[in-house]
């Protein structure tokens, strides 16, 4: 019973985190147009962008929109099939994301985080890595890799993850992690 009690509140606590990330998104757009790529569907496109300390690109086949923010970092979306993708770094951070008729979101805020999400068919993932730290979201033969001391990687359409705040780790069932031997 505590497992499932326990299993609800993190994958709750995933979704608003999602939703979180997810309405950054939506946000209207910055004055620094240097940092904001932006591939709404209607026609292929591949926008890029690169400023002194920080690069987006958004990438679409016309069918899916892709938006990529970088503010002192990189962010990178590339999307197909009608998939919803974003992506945002900062503070010298990395967000890539890249999906096939899904829905995903990506966010590496700090020095050497690296979000990285790959969603090859339809359903929902989102992933954030903090400083020095490193999450992915793989499809269904890939693991989930959490690793760092501040990341979350979790595909909600397989109820699959992993979150790490300093000490605190925890994984969903069916999802694999590299050993934990990191400094």
């Amino acid at each position: 019973m505590f497992r499932s009690w326990t299993s609800d509140r993190i994958l709750g606590a995933g979704v608003a985190l999602a939703a979180a990330v997810g309405a950054g998104f939506l946000v209207p757009q910055s004055a620094s147009a240097a940092t904001t790529c932006s591939a709404p569907p209607g026609a292929a496109a591949e926008v890029v962008q690169v400023g002194d300390e920080e690069a987006c690109g958004a990438t679409t086949d016309g069918t899916a929109e892709a938006w990529g923010y970088g503010e002192r970092g990189v962010g990178f979306a590339d999307g197909r099939a009608g998939a919803l993708v974003g992506a945002a770094g900062l503070d010298g951070g990395v967000g890539a994301a890249e999906s096939t008729s899904g829905r995903l979101f990506a966010l590496g805020v700090g020095a050497q985080a690296l979000a990285l999400g790959v969603l090859e068919g339809p359903g929902t993932a989102f992933v954030v890595a903090g400083p020095q730290s490193q999450a992915f979201v793989g499809d269904a033969d890939d693991p989930v890799l959490c690793q760092g001391s501040g990341a979350a990687a979790f595909d909600l359409e397989t109820v699959r993850g992993c979150i790490v705040v300093g000490d605190f780790r925890y994984v969903t069932l069916g999802a694999q992690t590299p050993p934990t031997d990191l400094p």
